[in-house]
């Protein structure tokens, strides 16, 4: 006859739930919003200096650019005031810049945060990006105002039609991502990227469509200058934004399939990195 043991049994641990897809987007979540807070603090430091110059450096370029129209006597080839063709041109080619420069140095310059299993490079790319998008929201509305009060340009000049003017920003942070993905592995992959696209964003800076647009070119140059994606970026924000300024000249479709192309080409170089056991993660 067998005896009860005095002690029930302890139930079996119940296993751990899985992870559901909101429990990781949170996560992931979290962990690029706490990324966006140390990058802040890296780039911009504990004082407001380091903000106001988020603030000067497009402005110092304008009024350099600005200066440079006068005293060469040169018209816009727009309706619109200098100040906002300029800006409509600089802010945005700062951005994409900004976003290509900082995809390219996320995995060196964060070596320690990947050793954490929970970070990823591609979360301090978008961390970056969202960074910088934010920053140029900001500053851009800093100049619409302060343009206001002190030469009473009208808001009404920086919109004309809403619709185009909201794709065309989307297509820019659409696009700037992109590029910034494909930055960031192709650096992985060619440690000279970085250098190279330094090289390469100056001329850029004066062929992207800063102090022209694609419909006052002659055809031939058009067609070259069409070859640059930021090219059409720049056209169609300009359409969506300066009244009495309509452009058939860039194309929508050519923006989207060129940054798709960019996104793809980064994630392969993003697989086939994990692929072979990159060492600047935790896995």
């Amino acid at each position: 006859m067998t005896s009860e043991p005095i002690f029930p049994a302890a139930p079996a641990a119940a296993p751990p739930p899985s992870p559901t897809l909101g429990n990781n987007l949170a996560v992931t979540w979290r962990v690029i919003f706490a990324l966006m807070i140390r990058e802040s603090r890296t780039r911009y430091g504990k004082s407001d200096l380091g903000y106001l110059w988020a603030v000067f450096d497009p402005l110092i370029q304008m009024a350099v650019l600005w200066t440079i129209f006068a005293l060469l006597q040169r018209s816009i080839p727009v309706p619109a005031s200098m100040p906002v063709f300029l800006m409509t041109g600089i802010m945005p080619y700062f951005f994409w810049r900004s976003c290509v420069s900082r995809g390219a140095s996320a995995a060196g310059s964060n070596l320690q945060l990947l050793t954490y299993p929970q970070v990823k490079v591609l979360d301090i790319v978008v961390a970056r990006v969202l960074l910088d998008a934010a920053s140029f929201v900001v500053v851009t509305v800093i100049f619409v105002f302060g343009l206001r009060f002190f030469t009473g340009e009208p808001f009404t000049s920086w919109v004309r039609v809403p619709i185009i003017l909201a794709t065309a920003v989307a297509a820019l942070f659409y696009f700037s991502f992109c590029s910034a993905v494909f930055s960031s592995s192709l650096t992985r992959v060619w440690p000279l990227w970085p250098q190279v696209f330094a090289y390469a964003s100056r001329p850029l800076y004066f062929t992207s469509g800063i102090f022209f647009t694609l419909q006052s070119l002659p055809t031939g140059f058009r067609s070259l200058a069409g070859l640059i994606p930021m090219a059409h970026v720049l056209e169609w924000i300009r359409t969506g934004a300066i009244p009495g300024f309509i452009s058939t000249s860039y194309s929508p479709s050519y923006v989207l399939w060129f940054g798709a192309i960019l996104l793809f080409l980064g994630m392969v170089m993003e697989w086939g990195l994990r692929l072979i056991g990159h060492s600047d993660e935790a896995g």
